[in-house]
């Protein structure tokens, strides 16, 4: 496989929500969501494509530490004084998993958080997937989950771990 990472643009807003829906089930989001997030972070936003098919996708923007976005509703803009860089969608479908896509995304990740002033990566993990980002270097933090489900675990990275 040769998947790689490129930026996200609007018109990838389909294909990401039928990936989200397919491997998030509730959690995923429609796709005028990912397009606002698209369109408000650009930077943070992009696709694992094989080609024209999108087999993976990163949604991230700035945002406030342990006050993600809630669930299913658009944004409006960013804050001004944003303290994390928020993973709001990883998701890797089943044919790219292995393949170390997320390893290879983080840095890049990084790289926007530090043009951005911003010190720490944060997300939610959902479905057990908190020991796969606890082995990419996420520590849980208390708090910061309520809305997400009872498995749902806030966790945070130090930027350049």
């Amino acid at each position: 496989m040769t998947a790689e990472w490129r930026p996200a643009t609007p018109a990838d807003a389909p294909q990401i929500a039928a990936l989200a829906h397919a491997e998030l089930g509730d959690y995923g989001e429609a796709a005028d969501l990912y397009a606002e997030r698209i369109a408000l972070s650009p930077e943070g936003c992009w696709v694992l494509a094989d080609g024209e098919a999108v087999i993976g996708h990163c949604i991230s923007h700035p945002w406030h530490r342990l006050a993600p976005p809630a669930m299913h509703a658009l944004l409006g803009n960013l804050p001004p004084s944003a303290d994390c860089w928020y993973l709001h969608d990883v998701v890797v479908a089943p044919a790219a998993r292995g393949t170390k896509a997320v390893e290879r995304l983080l840095p890049i990740l990084d790289g926007t958080a530090t043009r951005h002033g911003i010190p720490v990566l944060a997300l939610i993990a959902v479905g057990g997937a908190d020991a796969y980002w606890a082995r990419q270097g996420f520590i849980a933090a208390p708090g910061g989950a309520a809305g997400f489900g009872k498995d749902a675990v806030y966790m945070e990275r130090v930027v350049g771990q």
